[in-house]
């Protein structure tokens, strides 16, 4: 499906595996990676980040990370993956990766349930659809309602960008939480 609501994958489903959904990247880069606008440290938190076209590697990496960091509460049994890396295409003069995922049977998470799962897994609000997690340096992007689902109760972040920052993306994102920090202060009353 080449839906334009999508940023990064087209979207299809295989008669030969109907458990999954299989994607392929699209664009110039390889999905999409955050990055940090140190110099708009003036400026409001949720201004200090911006998407950029991912490397092959940045994209490889937040796939696992989101296997190895994300599927706390899943029954590994139903779910023993969550992304798969299926193989590459060359289209249009590129190199494009094949992913797949399952096909959650459930319905899209509302902010409430996705803020209090975040919370619950020791992650602070950064802005809209942006998690930080300060213990281990782990920030989920995209976690949006159409990127999370909630099972019976246990949200899966399926189609979230889950990386380890390192640098100035990880300094930012300890800035970023601190700025946070210091007003939420200022605001509280007591």
């Amino acid at each position: 499906m080449d839906d334009p609501r999508t940023r990064e994958h087209y979207i299809f489903f295989s008669e030969a595996d109907p458990s999954r959904i299989y994607k392929i990247t699209k664009g110039p880069g390889w999905g999409i990676f955050p990055a940090s606008l140190a110099s708009t440290r003036h400026k409001p938190v949720r201004y200090w980040f911006e998407d950029r076209p991912a490397t092959p590697l940045e994209y490889f990496e937040r796939l696992l990370i989101s296997n190895t960091h994300l599927m706390h509460e899943l029954s590994r049994e139903d779910y023993p993956i969550l992304n798969r890396l299926e193989g590459f295409i060359h289209s249009q003069g590129r190199l494009q990766a094949v992913t797949s995922q399952p096909v959650f049977d459930g319905t899209p998470a509302t902010p409430a349930a996705m803020a209090a799962w975040f919370i619950r897994h020791g992650f602070h609000f950064i802005r809209s659809w942006a998690w930080f997690r300060p213990s281990d340096g782990l920030a989920v992007f995209d976690a949006y309602m159409d990127n999370v689902m909630d099972c019976e109760n246990e949200l899966v972040p399926f189609d979230v960008i889950a990386i380890l920052a390192q640098g100035p993306l990880l300094e930012s994102l300890h800035a970023a939480v601190a700025r946070l920090d210091s007003q939420s202060h200022l605001a509280d009353p007591s």
